[in-house]
């Protein structure tokens, strides 16, 4: 994988049991473990991988996660305070009912005067930020606290609401930058719920 532009991703994941092991829109092994044919933009043949993803679904231990306007609304507040509470430089944050995406710029915190913690309206802890500063691990605990933040709302049963890991794509140039974040913020017409630094929004 090419270094970021200036440590710029594209963070995308997904809502739990909405993209499984097997999916024929293409999928991924952790750590290229196996060999996968295709991808979202040229799935594998139709059938290829029918029984994995069949047996993924087996195993699920509830059902899958869709979430309402109101939950992608506040999911979507909540990431990206959460990432800003851990000094990640957030441009653009969308939730839409299976998924997300993330605009922001994940780098090592700027020497030793920085406060151990930011308050964010809001927040439901005040842990010290994190030291760790690679994009997984924060989006991480981004995800952990919007699926918290659900349930002490009653908007969602406890057991969290997205799947495991995030895919986080590295940042090319300005150019790439900015179709993105034109990519993202365009998902309201989806229905997502959008955050937008630039635009100082919340659709």
């Amino acid at each position: 994988m090419p270094p970021p532009w200036k440590n710029w991703y594209h963070v995308t994941g997904n809502t739990y049991g909405t993209w499984l092991p097997g999916d024929p829109r293409g999928w991924r092994a952790r750590h290229h473990r196996e060999h996968v044919e295709g991808d979202y933009k040229d799935p594998p043949p139709p059938g290829t991988y029918d029984r994995r993803h069949q047996h993924a679904r087996r195993i699920m231990r509830r059902g899958r996660i869709i979430l309402t306007p109101q939950q992608r609304r506040t999911a979507c507040l909540e990431i990206a305070d959460t990432l800003r509470f851990h000094s990640v430089e957030v441009v653009d944050v969308c939730v839409g009912a299976k998924h997300f995406h993330i605009l922001a710029r994940f780098q090592p915190l700027a020497g030793k005067t920085l406060p151990t913690r930011i308050p964010i309206a809001g927040a439901l802890n005040d842990a010290p930020i994190s030291q760790i500063r690679t994009p997984r691990h924060l989006v991480g605990i981004a995800k952990k606290q919007s699926a918290k933040k659900l349930t002490h709302l009653n908007l969602a049963p406890a057991g969290g609401i997205w799947g495991v890991r995030c895919k986080p794509k590295p940042i090319k140039d300005r150019q790439h930058q900015v179709r993105v974040a034109l990519y993202i913020r365009a998902h309201v017409k989806e229905g997502a719920a959008v955050w937008s630094l630039i635009r100082d929004a919340q659709q």
